[in-house]
């Protein structure tokens, strides 16, 4: 290993989830001061590390380096490619042999063995040997099968792998064959970290193979309650999950308060004269675009402003132009489109998917009242929430077509965000938006797509976390459809989140990797 993968190693250690952007320019800032090796690390202090890290990070790793217990693991030498001709020969590096990457990197001497872990590649199954040299996809069963070899032997080092251990082999195997074993769907889209399917697949087994073994359960410790007790008017990292531009730090150029302060008022002015209708006049959408800064300040205000409030403030804010617009300028994705795009080439294939492979009951039954012609956006709405058995009043209302805004209000609505339809359930003819017991956007006539776009769009344009009842469903149109895949965090609202894995549930981890094979399978 070279100096420099040394010192990322070392760094890695304590701050695993360190952006890539961060860790270059801190390699460079260490490399311009004279750290030549992991042995200078212990000469650096926090003025060193100050311009690169936030204070508690400059601590950790001050701390860490000057640790002799904490040194880190050593790895071996990276090996070099090979070609499948070497993998299926017994005496064959591993792709397990490569370094550790620094999302998986571990600072425990336990996890020496994983990272000098050889895959047994000479026994797994001939089809998953033939994926690889075709660089193609393995079937489920093969990989089932290589998931239960492989387990067999990381046992032999340890009977209950951790999770870091798993995650150290399992990164290695994808970072090797990308193209068989990475989260990957056909148009290129990642999801999530790239290897959490497999990772799922592995960490399931372990504890499978040790269900009955009492002996080699993990136990973490309990942390204090007072310890996880969060204020009410703090902001939570789920806020900020898959944003760009949560607040920006500058006002616009040319700005400042009054401007903007003026520039709002003549908005709601406009929303008085002309309603809703105000918003296809063109100069809204650049009252909009100069003014999200202090959109972005007054939905981010502790406490929360109330809905009452955020709608007389910024009335266009609850429009479809001013949705999207927001939503773009929040996360840089061009929402509507993005959704369409992706419904027009993975719709059919997911319709196809459920009505070859139907999951449950339910998802047979939303099947049977599809036909042609009906809405492909609903239809596969409606399957995703019967394959992950959630409650379809959580996110979709039926109302009668004649049912106003007030009529709706007063059957009662959630106080999450929900769409109200009105006509047949698979042909919607006209759809409203609720949030918080209130209709907030429609009635509207527009495609459902762009009802489901405005209803995603809300979550984070207002900061609101997934509710548990669809908590399934939002994942998978986040990651699968929209295309919105941090490796870590969640917006699934806290207490109802799924820890096993990194943020993304394993419901919807196993989803999009049965839809990947049948994707990958198909072509």
């Amino acid at each position: 290993m070279s100096n420099l993968e040394e010192i990322q190693l070392a760094i890695c250690s304590s701050l695993p989830g360190l952006p890539d952007e961060m860790l270059k320019k801190l390699l460079h800032g260490l490399t311009a001061i004279g750290v030549e090796t992991k042995a200078d690390l212990h000469f650096v202090n926090e003025e060193d590390l100050v311009e690169y890290l936030r204070p508690i990070q400059c601590r950790k790793l001050l701390n860490a380096w000057k640790n002799k217990e904490q040194a880190g693991c050593s790895t071996p030498q990276q090996s070099s490619h090979q070609d499948l001709s070497d993998i299926s020969s017994p005496g064959s590096e591993s792709s397990s042999n490569s370094t550790p990457s620094r999302s998986s990197a571990c600072s425990s001497a336990s996890c020496v063995w994983a990272e000098t872990f050889k895959v047994p590649w000479e026994v797994m199954p001939s089809g998953i040997r033939l994926a690889i040299a075709n660089k193609k996809r393995p079937s489920p069963a093969d990989r089932r099968q290589l998931v239960r070899i492989l387990v067999g032997n990381m046992q032999k080092h340890e009977v209950n792998p951790s999770k870091a251990q798993c995650q150290i082999i399992v990164q290695n195997i994808v970072k090797q064959y990308p193209e068989s074993f990475a989260d990957v769907l056909a148009d290129g889209t990642k999801i999530g970290c790239g290897y959490a399917s497999l990772l799922l697949q592995v960490k399931t087994r372990v504890e499978h193979v040790n269900r009955n073994n009492t002996l080699t359960r993990r136990r973490k410790e309990r942390l204090q309650s007072s310890c996880r007790t969060i204020s009410q008017s703090s902001r939570r990292p789920a806020d900020r999950y898959g944003c760009v531009s949560w607040q920006p730090e500058e006002l616009p150029a040319g700005e400042n308060d009054e401007t903007l302060e003026e520039k709002r008022k003549q908005m709601v002015l406009l929303h008085s004269t002309e309603g809703m209708s105000g918003a296809t006049r063109g100069e809204l959408h650049k009252l909009m675009e100069v003014t999200y800064y202090r959109q972005r300040r007054d939905i981010n205000a502790s406490p929360a402003p109330p809905l009452s409030e955020l709608k007389n403030s910024w009335p266009y804010l609850f429009s479809l132009k001013g949705i999207f617009l927001h939503f773009n300028l929040l996360t840089d994705i061009s929402l509507l489109q993005k959704i369409m795009e992706s419904i027009e080439g993975k719709g059919k294939r997911i319709l196809r998917f459920f009505q070859e492979k139907p999951t449950n009951n339910e998802v047979r039954a939303v099947l049977s009242k599809y036909q042609e012609g009906n809405s492909l956006v609903l239809c596969i709405l409606q399957l995703l929430m019967a394959h992950f058995k959630e409650r379809t009043e959580s996110l979709l209302i039926e109302a009668d077509v004649a049912a106003t805004a007030a009529d709706i209000e007063k059957d009662g609505l959630p106080d999450s965000p929900a769409l109200i339809i009105q006509g047949e359930s698979m042909t919607p003819s006209r759809w409203m938006m609720s949030v918080e017991r209130e209709v907030v956007l429609g009635p509207c006539s527009e495609a459902f797509v762009e009802g489901l776009a405005a209803l995603f769009a809300i979550y984070y344009n207002l900061n609101l976390a997934y509710q548990g009842e669809a908590a399934c469903t939002l994942e998978f149109i986040q990651r699968g459809i929209v295309g919105i895949n941090p490796e870590t965090g969640s917006k699934v609202a806290a207490g109802k989140r799924d820890k096993k894995m990194h943020g993304m549930n394993p419901h919807v981890c196993t989803l999009l990797r049965k839809l990947m094979d049948f994707e990958w399978l198909a072509i």
